[in-house]
This record gives structure tokens, sequence and C-alpha cells, in this order.
């Protein structure tokens, strides 16, 4: 903890709930607190914001940080740094931000309608050497974009996954970590944050260090993490690694924010069990084939969590199987497991509700992964364009204590 904090004796995040509203405390590096409030029946805050219906609004100071996101998808590390800044009362506009994906631009656009968002191959527009002159593009992007304080980069980590094993660790996406590294050198925010999957650190052409190298050479100061998001009020086991970068020198330290209890699963969803609408894809599970529903119904019926050999695919029936939590089912009284663009199938991972005879639905998928029922999904998305979205998220509630550590 910073001396301030130490000084003080105070967390560097606290609430209090006044019967009606929920108070927010954030102690900042001069020793003074930054208090935030929203309306709420009851005292956990982190639940009264998940389950708003729409995002509370602030006052916030002049001092406008300009925010953009690379490989944005639909938006949830922008989000979780908002709130940090909101949290602050300092004001934040998403002013650039860029995928490949239709789906997911048209999303971010839709929750962030202030930022400048394009949907194309970052190689065409970033599209210079480090070290080198701008390109033309790289001007007019410059020319468009204007000053950048606050730089999101979540770059594809199929490449780097556990779950990949075919080009796992030499995967040709793995380079674009350095179209970020070229955008940072471009437009020099005084923050950024890259996030990966742990295994983007054992890349057999060493992207990571090079990257870092190209950074520090760049006067950055870094600082790697490797959070559990279990660990910081995530209904949910997912590793995630992070490199943060400063201009100015911090201590990052991220200890103060780690819960000593671990929520649940049913912590983030246990409010939905009547909101299953079958008209909604947003609210209703996938359809399962009758193998895989006997499946499901075999676990209730026999109140068990994993499902036995017998009743698994003739690949899977073997001692030796290492697929031990497909077919399982979710336990109601611990985090959930990693949530994937599979969520919907059983046979993809842990995905049964721990409650009912049925696969999360995408909007307990959203709450699993930290994300707000006032942050918009298009009524216009199918629901693998959903999993999608929602399977590829990181929890925002990362990139919002990590924000806090930077801004505060």
């Amino acid at each position: 903890m910073d001396e301030a904090a130490s000084k003080m004796n105070l967390d560097i995040e606290r609430y209090e709930f006044d019967g009606s509203q929920i108070h927010r405390f954030i102690l900042c590096r001069d020793g003074h607190e930054e208090i935030t409030s929203i309306p709420s029946d009851f005292q956990d805050f982190d639940q009264a914001w998940l389950r708003s219906a729409s995002p509370v609004i602030f006052s916030p100071k002049e001092d406008k940080i300009r925010l953009a996101d690379l490989f944005c998808g639909t938006g949830p590390m922008s989000l979780g740094v908002i709130e940090a800044a909101k949290a602050l009362n300092r004001s934040i506009e998403p002013v650039f931000a860029i995928d490949l994906e239709p789906t997911a631009s048209l999303n971010y656009s839709l929750n962030f309608p202030t930022s400048n968002v394009i949907t194309d191959d970052i190689t065409k527009i970033i599209n210079g050497g480090l070290g080198e002159q701008p390109t033309t593009e790289e001007h007019s992007l410059i020319d468009k974009v204007g000053r950048i304080d606050f730089l999101i980069a979540g770059p594809p980590c199929q490449g780097h996954s556990d779950l990949n094993n075919h080009t796992r660790r030499d995967d040709p996406r793995n380079q674009l970590l350095f179209r970020a590294c070229r955008f940072i050198e471009l437009f020099k925010p005084s923050y950024f944050i890259i996030e990966n999957v742990q295994g983007i650190r054992h890349d057999k052409n060493n992207v990571l260090e090079n990257a870092k190298n190209t950074l520090a050479n760049q006067g950055y100061h870094l600082s790697e993490h490797l959070l559990m998001a279990s660990d910081f009020g995530v209904a949910q086991n997912r590793r995630r690694f992070l490199l943060i970068g400063t201009i100015d020198k911090i201590n990052i330290d991220l200890t103060p924010y780690r819960r000593k209890e671990l929520r649940s699963v049913m912590w983030a969803i246990g409010d939905l069990t009547n909101s299953y609408d079958a008209s909604s894809t947003f609210n209703s599970s996938a359809t399962h084939s009758k193998v895989n529903q006997d499946r499901i119904d075999f676990l209730f019926d026999n109140d068990l969590y994993e499902l036995p050999y017998q009743e698994r695919p003739k690949c899977q029936r073997t001692p030796n199987n290492r697929y031990t939590s497909v077919y399982g089912r979710m336990y109601a009284d611990k985090p959930a497991p990693t949530i994937t663009s599979g969520f919907g199938s059983i046979g993809q991972g842990r995905f049964c509700h721990p409650n009912l005879r049925r696969t999360l639905t995408p909007h307990e998928a959203a709450r699993v992964q930290f994300i707000p029922d006032h942050f918009k999904f298009s009524n216009a998305l199918n629901r693998v364009a959903l999993q999608k979205m929602i399977g590829n998220a990181v929890p925002p509630k990362l990139t919002y204590i990590i924000g806090l550590e930077l801004l505060r």
C-alpha cells in the first residue's frame, strides 16, 4: 500500500451505505478521498452496479482524459477504465477504437458514441516500422485522432492460448502486439494497459520480451501482472496477463484490491432466475441436442457435478481423460470457470447452470464476466455473435482497479 494509505490506515477503496445510497470512497495518493454514490436498496456496491439498468451520471472535473482502445471488441476494458475515472470524479472520453470484427466494433459504438470506431485490419492503418517516421496512413490517423492520454490494447490471444493446440506460441497473430507498440510510439499516451493470456510469456519468438524492450526504450516504466479475476471480486476463475506502462514512474500495487472472500457464480446471477425469456436471445440459453440434454438431466437426477465416464462421448471414456470439467455443472457456492465463447454448450466446458437444467444465458454469462446490465448489446446480434463477444471479453473489474492505481 502507498505511503498515504499506510499513514492514514485507510483502504484505498471503501464503501458506506446510508439506506438509500452506497457511497464509494477512493483514497488518492495525496491523502484526500474522492466520493461517488449510486442509489441502491442493498449494501453491495458491485452488485448494485452490475444490476443497474442505466449508468449513474457523475459530475466530473474538467481535466478530460482521452482514451483509445485497440482490438477493442465490444468494449468491457474501456468500461472498466471509464468507471475508474468516474470513481475519481475525473472526466474521460473514448475517442478512438479499432477492431476487425464488424459486430464488435458496431457494438462498441453503441456503448461509446463519442469514439471514432474503425472496423479494419490494424496492420493497414498502423503500418510503419518501429523507430521509423510515420507513414501516410499513420499521419492521417494522427491528424484524425489527436491526443491520446490512455491506451488499452487487447491483441488477439488465441495464438497464445492453452486451448490452441495447433500454432500455440508460434502464431502470426502474436505479432500484433507490435502494432500496439507502434501506436504507443506514435501517440505517446501517459498510460497504457496491454492485456493477454498468460501464454504470451512463452511465445517462441519472444514477442513479449521484445515488446517490453521496445517500450522501455521509448521511456516507459513497465510492470507485469498475472491476475486471477476471482481474487479481485469477479465471480469467475479467469487468469489474465497485463502489461502496464506509464511515462511517470508509479508504484503499482494491486494487493490492497484483493478480496479475502471469493464471490460465487450465484452472487453474480442469482437474481436472474426469473428473467428467463425464450423469445429473447440475450435472456435464453442455447438449445441442446437430445444427448446433451440427457447428460444435463443425468447430472441433476443424480445430484452430480461431474459427468461419469460412461455417460461421456466414447473419446472421453478413459481414466486418463484430461477434460474432466467438460460436461460439468457449475458449483453454486464457487466462482464460475473461465467463460469462453462456447458457454452455450456443456460439451465445451463446465457451463451447466448450478441449479437449472440448462447452460448459461448470455445475460448470465455477461454478469459472470462483470459486465453490467446497463452495458448495451444490440438486439440484432445472433447467439453466436453474442457468445463470442461475451466469451472473449476481459472483466472490466480488472481494468477498473488498474485504472484506479494509475489515475488516483
